[in-house]
């Protein structure tokens, strides 16, 4: 296989900027832009990703692929499945001594959205609970592609490495140059047009039903904890560029991403985590304990204080530490896994987390497929034990999560991954703008706090959405 590539220094530029100029090329084809803040310890690299050249998508219970040559087949219907036996045609050294000479970690794989319904496709027990749910999204469970050009932009060296492997699209590499290298004009946002006033998917007094009923589930010992969740959905005509520049500006986090498919955009800025391998080194980091931020440093501290004291934050969190420990010991080697850091405090624009790190080595035996399936979704989205959360949320939210609490991720052929969990995240429409969030309930949890935590955690979204207006 070739590689066709070119290196430009754009110091003056950010990868906004990039990707504005790369949408006046590529209007109607599908693009995504994948950003490491320049605070992020663990992010040096933001990617653009043009075009598709292959696609794998699932919905209404079968898979699909398409070909280079535009052929669609059904396949295998698990689509990890297929995609772990697909990459079987792919030399991993090739890809990994590419990365490395180019600068770059990702130069070709499959990239995108993996959305919470398709679980029941990694856990069958979960069929009967999920393929009856209602569809509100209409989208698909799972929609990965294969770009036909990617666009690596370093944050530490200010170099942009663009690379395809396909020789027709050699030229276009030209092509996007000449383009950056135009005279840059600065875009106003968009206004957004909103419509109506916005409706919770479930009314406060439905939502505290189903608080009560988890609340019963953990008493009866069917679980210990249980996320539930509520949708808002607020009819608006939103530019995604426009809502994806004001979002990260209000919210910067660790994962920041817009996927512009043909009907509908995701718009995120997730500070989680969901699995992560880097040459047989995985990475799993649960975020569970909510608190408001304060509006002085004095309240802050307080704030912090009381979350990181509070015996309920502290044995939800530890809980899912645990679970997150177990998930990743189903493909790690044995004595590898560790948590590496427990308990620490990060802060964001609205909210405040307690945090931790799993860390261990991934056993020869297995590869990113078997540790995503085995992790999805992350526990700090269901609640533990895993698969019965997972039962009782199918019951009683009723509808697919969709978008939400699944992950963004990226799947290199060097057998490296990363990905994140799909919160903090809006999907927006022609017509309108979906936002969703949840609260873990526990056996002590009290339904008016448990409502209040979901309103924190969607108003960096709800209040990016009010300044386009």
């Amino acid at each position: 296989m070739n590689f066709y590539s070119k290196e430009l220094f754009l110091d003056q530029f950010t990868p906004v900027s990039i990707y504005e100029k790369i949408k006046e090329i590529y209007k109607e084809e599908i693009t995504f832009l994948f950003e490491s803040t320049i605070n992020s310890s663990d992010g040096n690299y933001s990617y653009i990703i043009i075009e598709a050249r292959e696609r794998v998508w699932y919905e209404n219970g079968v898979c699909y692929h398409k070909n280079e040559n535009g052929e669609i087949n059904e396949v295998e219907s698990n689509p990890l499945k297929f995609l772990k036996n697909y990459y079987k045609n792919f030399d991993k050294e090739l890809f990994k001594a590419k990365s490395e000479e180019l600068g770059i970690g990702l130069v070709d794989g499959f990239i995108g959205n993996v959305g919470y319904d398709i679980g029941k496709e990694f856990e069958p027990v979960l069929k009967p609970y999920m393929n009856s749910l209602e569809d509100q999204l209409n989208i698909p469970d799972l929609d990965l592609i294969r770009p036909k050009i990617i666009l690596g932009f370093s944050h530490k060296t200010s170099k942009l490495v663009m690379v395809t492997s396909l020789e027709e699209k050699e030229k276009e590499l030209d092509k996007i140059e000449e383009q950056l290298l135009t005279a840059y004009t600065f875009t106003p946002l968009k206004k957004a047009i909103i419509k109506d006033e916005g409706k919770f998917n479930f009314s406060k007094e439905k939502f505290f039903d189903m608080v009560a009923k988890s609340k019963e589930m953990i008493k009866s010992g069917d679980v210990f904890q249980i996320l539930m969740s509520n949708r808002f959905i607020q009819k608006a005509q939103v530019d995604p560029l426009s809502f994806y520049r004001a979002l990260r500006s209000k919210n910067p986090s660790p994962y920041l991403y817009l996927l512009q498919f043909e009907d509908f955009s995701i718009a995120g800025s997730s500070p989680e985590v969901m699995i992560r391998l880097v040459d047989g080194h995985l990475l799993l980091r649960p975020i569970a304990g909510t608190r408001k931020r304060g509006k002085t440093i004095e309240r802050d501290l307080e704030l912090e204080e009381e979350m990181i004291n509070n015996p309920k934050e502290r044995a939800e969190h530890l809980m899912l530490v645990d679970l997150g420990r177990n998930d990743v010991g189903r493909v790690a080697r044995p004595g590898t896994v560790k948590v590496t850091d427990l308990m620490r405090v990060e802060r964001y624009s609205h909210v405040m987390h307690i945090v931790s790190d799993v860390e261990a080595v991934i056993d020869d035996k297995y590869d990113m497929f078997d540790l995503f399936a085995a992790t999805f979704t992350a526990g700090t989205m269901t609640g533990a034990p895993k698969i019965r959360a997972m039962e009782l949320i199918a019951q009683f939210e009723g509808i697919k999560r969709n978008f939400y609490s699944g992950s963004i991720a990226y799947f290199g052929f060097d057998g490296n991954m990363d990905s994140a969990i799909t919160i903090r995240t809006s999907m927006i429409k022609k017509d309108s703008i979906i936002f969703q969030a949840g609260a873990g309930v526990v056996a002590d949890s009290i339904p008016e706090e448990e409502y209040l935590e979901v309103h924190n955690k969607l108003a960096a979204n709800i209040s990016t959405l009010k300044d386009l207006s």
